[in-house]
């Protein structure tokens, strides 16, 4: 192998190297600073259940551009889960310093599950009282060579 071949050799695995590690860094920092901000909102309250829907802005304040799978949302209170979306293949593309909106994820909560905490919720709502809920927001990033898990927590409040 020659001087000239070695160097080239050389030069490609350097390249590699740096591309690699940025492209790392890239990943880390897209997944670090995607922020997802939910809003909950009382769809609907009768004798059959509550309907709770989720909308939700992403946000990505990077120079990196992705997809990500659409979210899978679940509602508790006070530690209790109230009901989840239901999951869909579905992409979402956010754009480099851009952000994406979701809306309308519905959460069905039947009447059976009406005991206990969900009661307490069902009695505040009823009075026109605010009332706190964790959303939990689950999904892929999707960047190219790579999938990262991401999962946000955030609390809402909702009133009737």
């Amino acid at each position: 192998m020659g001087t000239g071949t070695k160097i080239l050799a050389g030069t490609a695995i350097g390249a590699s190297l740096v591309a690699g590690v940025s492209y790392y860094m890239n990943i880390r920092r897209a997944k670090g600073t995607l922020e997802v901000k939910p809003k909950a909102y009382l769809h609907k309250l009768d004798w059959n259940g509550l309907t709770i829907r989720v909308d939700a802005i992403l946000k990505n304040p990077t120079k990196a551009s992705f997809s990500i799978k659409f979210p899978y949302v679940k509602v508790e209170h006070k530690d209790t889960l109230l009901g989840s979306s239901q999951v869909l293949n579905k992409d979402i593309k956010i754009p480099a310093y851009g952000e994406a909106l979701i809306k309308d994820i519905m959460i069905v909560i039947p009447v059976m599950s009406f005991f206990s905490v969900v009661y307490e919720l069902i009695k505040a709502l009823n009075a026109k009282q605010p009332v706190s809920l964790i959303v939990k927001t689950i999904t892929t990033i999707d960047l190219g060579w790579s999938r990262m898990p991401f999962e946000d927590k955030k609390e809402v409040v909702i009133q009737k």
